[in-house]
């Protein structure tokens, strides 16, 4: 089972060692791409292995406007992409810039669900408890956990017709100055309680709303929910 403790105690190690170079060079978010490309992994049926559907790190994708390197996706070798995921992480300056990204990534949404309106859309999104540099203040978690919320859980039933939110958003709250690094989900239910924003739940939340966007394809993942018995006869395929 992926390991959200164990990355985060590496992505942790490898800031403090460098901060600067940790941001630029990739090392520090390659870690949490890791983690969620692990747990996407597990939860690949044996059929879908068997039919060539991978989890494909830094996929090229064409947009509506331009090709698009999605740091994870899903992908079916003849129908494209089932489900993809951005990662980005913000460790510094999170007021002066979080809403420029915040504009990026709802760009980066319409791009891609409008070239590809099945594809069931995700996006991971981090922030420390408090900036790791001195003198910078302790970001509006609250504010940004609303925002972010605002642009998840894209209608199920109408999202043929609906671009620009996600379909799950995991908010993480990081407290890298806790020795047990807690992720600070409380902070982020206290702004939104009515919608999951958890990291751990994030790809099972993929998972199911793949499975109610294409039922006859719910053997291509396992999920808490839907699970395929180890021991089920298949179905032939012609």
């Amino acid at each position: 089972m992926a390991d959200i403790e164990q990355c985060l105690r590496k992505m942790q190690k490898i800031y403090q060692q460098d901060p600067v170079n940790a941001v630029r060079s990739q090392n520090f978010i390659q870690t949490l791409h890791a983690y969620v490309e692990d747990d996407l992994n597990e939860h690949l049926s044996n059929k879908a292995k068997r039919k060539k559907i991978r989890v494909v790190r830094e996929a090229h994708l064409f947009g509506s406007y331009k090709a698009k390197d999605e740091d994870l996706a899903v992908v079916d070798p003849i129908n494209g992409p089932l489900i993809t995921v951005g990662v980005r992480s913000q460790m510094s300056s999170v007021a002066k810039n979080a809403l420029t990204y915040y504009q990026d990534i709802i760009g980066e949404c319409i791009s891609l669900q409008e070239r590809f309106p099945m594809t069931v859309m995700g996006y991971v999104y981090l922030h420390p408890y408090q900036e790791l540099i001195a003198d910078q203040k302790t970001p509006d978690h609250e504010r940004w956990a609303k925002l972010y919320a605002s642009i998840s859980n894209r209608d199920d039933r109408l999202y043929k017709n609906q671009v620009g939110s996600y379909d799950q958003f995991a908010y993480m709250v990081v407290d890298f100055k806790d020795p047990h690094l807690k992720i600070r989900d409380d902070i982020v239910k206290s702004a939104v309680p009515k919608i999951d924003m958890q990291i751990s739940t994030l790809v099972p939340r993929l998972v199911q709303t793949f499975i109610n966007r294409n039922i006859w394809l719910a053997d291509y993942f396992t999920n808490d929910e839907v699970e395929t018995p180890e021991n089920e006869v298949e179905t032939p395929e012609n």
